[in-house]
């Protein structure tokens, strides 16, 4: 075997050893297994009078008045999931996105330590453009290991 062998070969079993070392790593300090399905697409309660685990634990509940005036503050709270979401180093909500129609509201970046509720109060205003019509506010999360959680709100604008 030559030098330039011996080098390679080094080198691609060096990488190997590694890269398995990293994934016995996190397998040993993030145990939680991650369903991959969660992560195709956003994921919405399927049916709101009997709901999974999954779905009270992740979908995000908006709490609004269901009619605001244009121009006029109205708040918006929004804690994630009926029963709270756990936020911890292994499994945690990574962010929370008002948009009010299509329109990006508010957003709020979570850490993966366990100092926060993943609870949100947006001061929103409804435009005099909206008025008469209704419009949605739409929140989405992120959950590291179960993916973009989606529900919505209604608010008439009168």
């Amino acid at each position: 075997m030559n030098r330039r062998m011996v080098l390679k070969t080094a080198l691609y079993g060096g990488a190997a050893l590694a890269f398995g070392n990293r994934v016995a790593a996190a397998k040993e300090h993030f145990p939680v297994s991650v369903n991959e399905g969660l992560f195709q697409n956003i994921n919405r309660i399927k049916d709101p009078a009997h709901m999974t685990g999954l779905e009270k634990k992740h979908s995000p509940v908006i709490r609004a008045p269901e009619k605001a005036k244009p121009g006029e503050v109205f708040d918006v709270d929004i804690v994630i999931g009926e029963i709270l979401h756990p936020m911890g180093p292994a499994h945690w909500i990574e962010y929370l996105q008002l948009n009010l129609g299509n329109e990006p509201c508010g957003r709020i970046d979570f850490r993966s330590h366990g100092y926060l509720k993943p609870k949100a109060r947006f001061s929103v205003v409804a435009g005099n453009d909206l008025k008469g019509k209704t419009v949605s506010l739409v929140v989405q999360i992120k959950c590291n290991l179960h993916g973009i959680w989606e529900n919505y709100r209604n608010v008439e604008v009168v």
